[in-house]
């Protein structure tokens, strides 16, 4: 089977370093494309040379972020980042000739897509979250149920952006059956699954770390927002009915801030912000069990690093990681919006210790055969398998 040379290109930075430093290992990496600065990237392990870093957008957008005041500018912004990461990745297909497949994370990549097939090479669009007008569709009905001062709007060039990018692409490529699901017929027959990989060498048990035997330890790890359906889970808690309970929330503010100051305010309460994930596996191995009861998430790469420490998880079927939790036995889906769900099974591992146990061994067990050298794996046996006259 041929050992494709890959470009990779996103507006930011997400799971593609991962998926970069194992191409780099197999001397399989042309470039990686992304919107953060070098000073963000240095500590990757992947060369200067094959890394371009182009965050200037990202860093004039970050002063403007989670303030509704400044929405617009930020928008803004987000698209001339996107369409500079566009402009860069159809200029590095013209100095690569070797390369033989982009693999692109959906929003940034209609003309240089378009430029790889005009080229008879392999365009991948990856859209790590559901389809994007479901997506839209769903968060406009969210904030209309919780009477949310704000409005959800998804401007209208991202969403035909990335509608044009999926009908160009040879090969969609998506985290879970759930997304899968949220495109229509047509775009089926050319969208493939591969769930992510767990980085185990950051996130494991950690013997030194104990579980508090006097209290009941609740994570989630996520931006404060109503599409990580974290307002289900503050209900869930309230109604939760134990002596010693706590819930530790980790993650930055969004333009939600406003609708969460009074849902999170409790002295059981722990709000961390932003933690860096050097940091992360301490909380996780203090806590029982995760929680991610999102109203859509493509995937949840979260649940995979909770679990590789030890954490069984909730998670809602829109949360695409629900594929891993079923697949594994090692925690529980439940509907989206159900905080009365979410009690329930809270309700019941903290009161079946064994089952706890049992969960958090499986998790653990789980996540060593979701690596990223896996991954590459299976990704380049779909790519084969998808069109092997291709190239």
């Amino acid at each position: 089977m041929k050992k494709y040379k890959y470009i990779l290109s996103n507006s930011g930075k997400f799971h593609h370093f991962e998926v970069a430093k194992e191409l780099y290992k197999r001397n399989q990496l042309e470039k990686i494309i992304c919107g953060y600065p070098w000073f963000k990237l240095r500590y990757e392990n992947i060369p200067k040379d094959l890394v371009l870093a182009k965050g200037g957008y990202n860093i004039i957008k970050y002063p403007f972020r989670n303030n509704s005041y400044f929405e617009k500018i930020s928008e803004y912004l987000g698209i001339l980042n996107k369409k500079n990461i566009d402009r860069i990745t159809s200029e590095v297909i013209d100095n690569h000739q070797d390369a033989d497949v982009l693999l692109s994370l959906a929003g940034v990549s209609l003309n240089s897509g378009a430029k790889m097939t005009q080229k008879h090479k392999i365009y991948i669009c990856e859209r790590s979250s559901a389809h994007i007008s479901y997506q839209n569709d769903l968060l406009i009905n969210e904030y209309k149920e919780q009477n949310n001062n704000k409005k959800y709007v998804t401007n209208k060039w991202f969403i035909e952006n990335e509608i044009k990018e999926y009908e160009n692409a040879n090969l969609i490529l998506v985290p879970s059956n759930f997304v899968k699901n949220t495109f229509d017929k047509s775009l089926k027959e050319k969208t493939r699954v591969l769930g992510f990989g767990s980085d185990t060498n950051n996130f494991f048990p950690d013997s030194k770390i104990e579980k508090s035997k006097k209290y009941f330890d609740i994570l989630f790890i996520g931006q404060k927002s109503l599409r990580k359906g974290l307002h289900y889970l503050a209900d869930a808690f309230y109604n939760f009915k134990h002596p010693n309970k706590r819930l530790h929330i980790v993650g930055s503010d969004t333009n939600d801030k406003d609708f969460f100051k009074k849902k999170l305010k409790n002295e059981n309460i722990f709000l961390y912000g932003h933690i860096p994930q050097s940091k992360l596996n301490d909380i996780i191995n203090k806590c029982h069990v995760f929680v991610l009861p999102s109203i859509e998430d493509g995937f949840g790469i979260v649940v995979l690093q909770a679990a590789a420490g030890g954490c069984p998880s909730i998670v809602s079927h829109n949360t695409g990681a629900s594929d891993f939790v079923i697949e594994n036995n090692c925690g529980f889906v439940v509907p989206i919006k159900d905080s009365n769900a979410i009690t329930d099974k809270l309700q019941h591992l903290s009161d079946d210790k064994n089952l706890l146990k049992d969960f958090s061994i499986k998790a653990i067990n789980a996540t060593k055969k979701y690596t990223w050298s896996d991954y590459v794996d299976k990704l380049e046996k779909l790519i084969f398998e998808f069109n092997p006259n291709k190239i």
